[in-house]
């Protein structure tokens, strides 16, 4: 038969009378139906590559919620699951999250600020997803894990950072010193922080005791020698700018001992081998007195830094070859409030991540 034989009369109608009853967003979330049922995988993506089309996201919320276990394997799905409104009405469904695929450390943090309503489920789950990854990957999110202790109503985010800490002395380190920069709103340190201070200060003394044997010998020889590094800014502030504040800050450095096995507070991947101490710079400034000095370091990555650390608080030495060896200037200034200049170099490394993932050969300054 050809195909106007087998075409049904006003056929064409019918369809005319379809397409002006069904609004775009009605039609959308048919469409997104339709591909659930072909693969759910496949419509979880649909509002990726289709951007705001609308009906799309509204219908996947609604068939996530009802059937989640079909996608529980895809990060990128949790987001049609975990809504403010499924959390606030307490979800049955939201038991799926606790078996559910690790999501990036930073939308685990969201669980904890005030793009989510607190609940234990979340709570578990994030925690889950960031005891997942490495130490060094939760390195790099310490200031956003210290401010979502501003909205741990349960308790979860103190108990994974102090068994975070427990488990990496680097990443104690740099708890501590984060810790200590947010305990007041101030550079000078006179305004408490109502939300955080009395917690951070009471979470930074169990870190504290918890520590023994090497691992404590290791934190008193890198807190004790970059504070004096660190001091050279308060030493040289009194002395007039020019000459002799930059004799001041070489007499300082002389005097600072290496300690081994210590490294850059910026730089925890790399050992300190020497300090140049002609490179005492002071910076200009109008109220503080910052100074630029250059270190020998050896990039052996963080596993293998805080390793040697350890060991050298054990007595042993450090071997040769561990990595490649270079000299580093940093810039040191007492009583800084660091926090902008941490979130602008967070931004930087992660636009600098993305252009060598797509390979553009491009610099940020």
């Amino acid at each position: 038969q050809s195909s106007s034989e087998i075409s049904t009369p006003q056929e064409e109608s019918v369809t005319q009378w379809l397409s002006a009853i069904l609004s775009p967003t009605k039609k959308w979330a048919f469409n997104t139906a339709l591909a659930w049922e072909i693969s759910p995988t496949l419509a979880v993506y649909l509002p990726t590559r289709l951007n705001n089309v609308p009906g799309i996201e509204q219908e996947l919320r609604r068939l996530v919620r009802h059937n989640p276990l079909p996608v529980s394997h895809l990060p990128d799905a949790l987001c049609f699951l975990a809504t403010s409104e499924n959390i606030m009405s307490d979800l049955q469904q939201l038991n799926s999250m606790l078996t559910w695929a690790a999501v990036p450390p930073v939308h685990a943090l969201s669980f904890f600020s005030r793009q989510h309503p607190p609940h234990p489920i979340t709570a578990q789950y994030a925690v889950r997803v960031l005891l997942s990854y490495s130490p060094d990957t939760v390195l790099f999110y310490i200031p956003q894990l210290v401010q979502a202790l501003r909205y741990d109503t349960m308790g979860y985010v103190a108990e994974f950072i102090k068994y975070a800490a427990a488990k990496n002395q680097l990443l104690a380190h740099q708890l501590i010193w984060n810790m200590q920069t947010n305990r007041f709103k101030d550079e000078e340190g006179h305004q408490p922080d109502v939300d955080l201070h009395d917690l951070l200060v009471n979470l930074e003394e169990i870190m504290l005791n918890s520590l023994s044997g090497p691992a404590k010998q290791f934190y008193q020889r890198e807190f004790d020698f970059f504070g004096k590094i660190t001091n050279i800014s308060a030493i040289i502030k009194p002395y007039a700018k020019g000459e002799e504040r930059k004799k001041a800050c070489s007499a300082a450095l002389q005097e600072v001992e290496l300690q081994p096995g210590c490294y850059l507070p910026s730089n925890p991947e790399a050992i300190v081998l020497d300090i140049d101490r002609s490179s005492g710079t002071p910076m200009q400034s109008a109220a503080k007195a910052p100074y630029l000095a250059r270190f020998k370091v050896c990039r052996c990555g963080i596993t293998e830094m805080e390793k040697q650390g350890m060991a050298v608080s054990a007595g042993q030495a450090l071997p040769a070859g561990l990595g490649p060896e270079l000299w580093q200037a940093a810039i040191f200034k007492v009583g800084d409030d660091v926090r902008q200049d941490m979130l602008a170099l967070q931004v930087i490394s992660i636009f600098k991540n993305i252009f060598q993932t797509v390979g553009l050969d491009l610099f940020l300054f």
